[in-house]
């Protein structure tokens, strides 16, 4: 992948500024926060702004495990996620809501947007809820996309599936015959 010119520019410079955004997609809602100031809108995804937005890092396994990492977010009416934003999403379906974590870079020099690198990516687990100096936060609790290795999916290893896949192939024929039959094996 290529980073627009403008951003290698910067980056080549050491002087890009780098900040964090939370995309979270809820059952008939999506909604975006970031740690900067004032609304942004990246690829059509409007961010609300929250200097106050904290995720922990993943926790990794071995092999294809799935890891956990938190994203706490405090309203707070002077950091631009107020208590009424941050009920919206407690509103919503948000079990299994995929949540992926950016770094949004931003030109130094103007503070255009100029492009975002996707990072951690999970599902919420469940969300906690407690105070932080009076104010309201959420603590979501996410699994890493990794958990996607352990779903079952629709596939099955049988004739009638590997038809959908490939008619005239006979690799599974015997598959769901051989699946179900019982032996009886006696030792002499």
């Amino acid at each position: 992948m290529s980073f627009p010119t403008r951003l290698q520019t910067v980056l080549s410079e050491g002087r890009a500024v780098i900040r964090s955004g939370i995309k979270i997609v809820c059952t008939t809602g999506t909604y975006g926060f970031w740690n900067g100031k004032g609304d942004i809108t990246v690829a059509g995804q409007l961010y609300w702004p929250n200097s106050l937005i904290t995720v922990s890092e993943p926790v990794y396994g071995l092999g294809t495990a799935a890891s956990t990492f938190t994203v706490e977010l405090i309203a707070k009416r002077d950091s631009g996620l107020t208590p009424d934003k941050l009920a919206l999403i407690e509103s919503e379906g948000y079990k299994d809501a995929p949540v992926t974590v950016f770094d949004f870079y931003i030109d130094p020099d103007d503070r255009s947007f100029l492009h975002a690198e996707p990072g951690a990516y999970g599902f919420i687990d469940t969300i906690d809820h407690s105070r932080d100096n009076g104010e309201k936060k959420l603590i979501a609790n996410v699994r890493s996309g990794a958990i996607a290795n352990h779903r079952d999916g629709y596939r099955t290893a049988s004739h009638e599936d590997q038809q959908l896949v490939s008619p005239g192939d006979q690799f599974f024929q015997y598959a769901s015959k051989v699946k179900h039959e019982t032996f009886d094996i006696k030792f002499d």
